[in-house]
C-alpha cells in the first residue's frame, strides 16, 4: 500500500507540472561492472564453460498458458489507420505461441503527459512505453513498474540472450531493472532543423551561431514578409529546465545542453560535469533574455506563442522555416522524406548543437524502452509477449512494418518500400522494440548512417568519449516534491514570458521571477540536487 500511495503522489505531481523529465539521483548498476557507455560486457574470462560439480541442477518451472489472456500495450502518439488489421495478424502468432492477444492503446500527442500519467493509475495497461524524457527513473522509484531481474530468465530468455548487459544496466534504477531497451544504436542529438532551400535562395548564412541564426530568420523575413519563421510553444515543456522551448537555441552558445540533466537554472559543462554553476543568476542569462526580447520584437514568433497549441506539422507544411526544440536526426530525415514526396523544391537541413560546441554523445538506452506495469494482472504473459515481439523476426517485422505485401515490400536492393499510408514504418510508434538485428533497411538509413558517423567522430573527442554521462542519474525529490512543483508553477507563470521576450523590462522581470522562485523553494531544490549530482559524479568518476 505504501508504494501505491507513493506512486499516486508522484503521478499527481507529474500531472501538475505536465511532463517532468527524470533527471537526478543515481540509478544504475551497483556492482563493479559499471558500463555507462552501454558497450558490450564481456563474460568472465575464467569461465571455461564446464559444469561446476558443486552445482545442483534445477528444473525450470512449467509455464502455464492454458488460459487465454488479453494484454494491453500503451504506446505514444497516434494510431495508424490499419491498427486493427495489423493487430489481428500479430495476435494470430501470439495466440499460437503463448495463448495471448495484444491491444495497442495510443496516447495521441494532445495532452499526452497527463494521459500517460493517468494510464499508470488506471490499471488498464500491461506493457507501457518508457523513456528518460518521460520521467522513467522517477516513476520506477515510485513503484510504477515491475522489477524484471528475476523474471527475465524464465519468461524472456531470448531478450536476456539478445540485449547487451551494458544496455540493461543503463535501464536500472537503484540497482534494479525495470525496463527493456531497444538495441538500435542512436545519436538522437538535439539541433536546429531548417529550410536549406530558402537559405540558398536568399544567400543567407548557415544558422550555426546566435548571430547567424538571427541573420537567417531576419533575411527570410525581409525577403518574404508573409513567411512564418518559428513555431514555438510552452506545451509539454519540462517545467523545470525551460519554460519556453525557443530557449533551446542557446545550445548554440553553451557546451552544456538543455537535456533536462540540470533543472532549477543550474548548469555544468559536459567536460567538467562536477562544476555546477547558477545560470539564472548570471549576467549571461540577462543578456540571453534580452536577445529573446529582441527576437520577439522582430516578430520571429507569434505574440500569442505562450498560449498557441503545438503544431507538429508546421515545418512540413511550410508554416515555419526552422525548429529549435525537440529535434533530432530522425525528425530531419522525416522532413527530407516528406519534402521529396510533397514539396520536391523544398530541402531540409540539420545542424546538431554539438557540431558547434563539440559536445555530442549517443542516446541513453532508456531513450526508448518497455516496462511492465506493476498493476498488470498478467505480468508473466506480458513479458513473454514482449520477448516474442522483440526477438522473433517475423513478429518484430510485423509489429514495426505491418503486413508485407499490403503495407510494405522489400525491393531488389533489399530496401523497405512503403505501400500504404495506412501503416507506415513503425506505425505503432514502437521505437522501444527496435531490434538492430531485424530493423528493415531504408534508403533514409544511408543519410542517418552518415550523420551518426559524423556525430561519433565528434563524440570521440570529448573528455568522456561517446559516453552519455547522464544515463544512470535519477533525481530523488521525495523530500521536496512540494517545493519542486511550486518552482515549476513559478517558471510557467514568470519565466515563460521572459524567455518568450514578451516583457517590457527584462532585468526587472528576472528579479521578480527569482524572488518568486526562491519563495517557492528554489534553494531547497537546488541544494538537494547538487548534493545528489556530486555523489553521482564521484561514484562514476565524472570530474
Amino acid at each position: 500500500m505504501g508504494k501505491i500511495k507513493k506512486l499516486l503522489s508522484v503521478i499527481l505531481m507529474l500531472c501538475m507540472v505536465l511532463s517532468l523529465v527524470a533527471c537526478g539521483s543515481k540509478g544504475g548498476e551497483k556492482d563493479d561492472d559499471k558500463n555507462p557507455s552501454g558497450n558490450t560486457g564481456n563474460q568472465d574470462d575464467t569461465d571455461d564453460g564446464k559444469d561446476d560439480p558443486t552445482d545442483t541442477p534445477t528444473e525450470e518451472p512449467a509455464i502455464d498458458t492454458s488460459e487465454k489472456v488479453d494484454l494491453v500495450f500503451y504506446v505514444m502518439g497516434d494510431a495508424p489507420v490499419d491498427e486493427v488489421l495489423v493487430e489481428e495478424e500479430i495476435n494470430k502468432i501470439l495466440l499460437e505461441k503463448i495463448n495471448a492477444t495484444i491491444d495497442f492503446q495510443f496516447s495521441t500527442w494532445t495532452d499526452w503527459a497527463q494521459k500517460y500519467n493517468l494510464e499508470l493509475t488506471s490499471g488498464q495497461s500491461d506493457m507501457i512505453y518508457v523513456a528518460n524524457w518521460n520521467s522513467y527513473g522517477t516513476l520506477a522509484t515510485a513503484g510504477a513498474f515491475l522489477e524484471l531481474d528475476e523474471l527475465l530468465p524464465t519468461y524472456a530468455p531470448n531478450i536476456l540472450a539478445t540485449v547487451d548487459e551494458g544496455l540493461l544496466n543503463m535501464c536500472k534504477v537503484d540497482g534494479t531493472l525495470y525496463s527493456i531497451p531497444g538495441t538500435w544504436p542512436e545519436y538522437t542529438v538535439n539541433g536546429i532543423k531548417y529550410r536549406e532551400d530558402l537559405r540558398v535562395k536568399y544567400d543567407l548564412p548557415v544558422p550555426n551561431s546566435l548571430e547567424n541564426f538571427e541573420a537567417y530568420l531576419l533575411g527570410i523575413k525581409e525577403k518574404d514578409p508573409n513567411q512564418g519563421l518559428l513555431t514555438v510553444t510552452t506545451a509539454e515543456s519540462s517545467g523545470l529546465v525551460t519554460a519556453f522551448d525557443a530557449a533551446n537555441v542557446f545550445n548554440l552558445k553553451y557546451p552544456w545542453i538543455t537535456n533536462n540533466a540540470f533543472p532549477y537554472g543550474l548548469a555544468a559543462d559536459y567536460n567538467t560535469p562536477a562544476d555546477v554553476y547558477d545560470y539564472w543568476y548570471s549576467e549571461d542569462f540577462v543578456e540571453d533574455m534580452k536577445l529573446m526580447k529582441k527576437w520577439a520584437d522582430l516578430g520571429f514568433w507569434s505574440r500569442s506563442a505562450l498560449s498557441d497549441p503545438n503544431n507538429d506539422e508546421s515545418f512540413k507544411t511550410g508554416l515555419c522555416v526552422a525548429e529549435v526544440a525537440g529535434q533530432n536526426p530522425n525528425k530531419h530525415i522525416t522532413a527530407v522524406t516528406d519534402f521529396a514526396k510533397e514539396n520536391p523544391d523544398w530541402t531540409s537541413a540539420y545542424l546538431a548543437y554539438g557540431e558547434v560546441t563539440g559536445v555530442l554523445y549517443p542516446a541513453s538506452a532508456i531513450q526508448n524502452a518497455t516496462a511492465i506495469v506493476r498493476d498488470s494482472e498478467n505480468p508473466e504473459r506480458a513479458l513473454m509477449a514482449l520477448d516474442l515481439m522483440f526477438t522473433d523476426q517475423t513478429l518484430n517485422n510485423l509489429v514495426q512494418a505491418g503486413i508485407e505485401g499490403t503495407h510494405y515490400e522489400i525491393d531488389a536492393n533489399g530496401y523497405y518500400k512503403n505501400l500504404s499510408e495506412n501503416f507506415k514504418y513503425e506505425g505503432f510508434n514502437t521505437w522501444n522494440l527496435r531490434n538492430n538485428d531485424y530493423k528493415l533497411k531504408q534508403e533514409s538509413d544511408k543519410l542517418l548512417s552518415e550523420m551518426s558517423a559524423k556525430y561519433a567522430e565528434i563524440g570521440d573527442k570529448t573528455k568522456f568519449p561517446n559516453v552519455n554521462i547522464y544515463s544512470n542519474f535519477t533525481e530523488n525529490y521525495d523530500e521536496y516534491q512540494v517545493e519542486r512543483a511550486a518552482v515549476s508553477d513559478v517558471m510557467r507563470q514568470y519565466l515563460a514570458p521572459i524567455q518568450a521576450g514578451l516583457v517590457d523590462d527584462v532585468e526587472a522581470e528576472i528579479a521578480k521571477f527569482l524572488e518568486k522562485a526562491e519563495a517557492a523553494g528554489l534553494t531547497t531544490c537546488r541544494d538537494a540536487f547538487k548534493e545528489q549530482w556530486a555523489a553521482y559524479c564521484e561514484e562514476y568518476g565524472y570530474k
